[in-house]
């Protein structure tokens, strides 16, 4: 009997959470939705030394709308995930690269077709001279098409530029 009423008393508190919780969506800023728009699958190419290679990104959304997931080379041995989420007032994003590390950004600038990221203190590194991702650019001319813009920074300086570009598949 003590079991049942236990059960009972977990579910109702449940149910009451879930009344009760917001739309933590709804306090977005307002950069968030053009992230927003990424989501879905896309495929393209990046040039890596000299050569053109294939390349894909997935987006979803999660944690209630809250979240922005990318997975660049997604079911690769080269698979790295970034978050786009609020970070106070503004948004940051994680990149958690196949570098083993996870170098945090904070969004620079945005103007509704481009949103720029860049790292300002070492978050996710061991120092600024670790090799790692520093900035981001993720440039939309329209809805269908996708450019990235990663640069690397070794030694405490601006390293190299990986550009990716992508059309929308779904």
């Amino acid at each position: 009997m003590k079991s049942a009423l236990a059960i009972f008393a977990l579910v109702f508190a449940f149910s009451a959470f879930a009344h009760e919780h917001h739309d933590a969506s709804a306090s977005m800023p307002k950069d968030f939705e053009t992230l927003k728009k990424l989501v879905g699958t896309w495929e393209g190419t990046t040039t890596m030394n000299g050569k053109t290679m294939p390349a894909k990104v997935v987006y979803t959304l999660t944690s209630g709308g809250t979240v922005v997931e990318e997975k660049l080379a997604p079911g690769t041995e080269h698979e790295m995930v970034s978050l786009y989420y609020k970070e106070g007032s503004s948004l940051a994003m994680t990149h958690y690269c196949a570098e083993g590390n996870h170098p945090e950004m904070k969004l620079k600038k945005a103007d509704g077709k481009s949103i720029a990221f860049e790292m300002t203190t070492p978050t996710g590194v061991t120092s600024m001279n670790e090799p790692h991702m520093h900035a981001l650019t993720l440039t939309m001319a329209d809805n269908n098409s996708l450019k990235q813009e990663w640069t690397n920074f070794t030694g405490g300086k601006k390293a190299e530029t990986a550009v990716f570009t992508f059309k929308r598949k779904m």
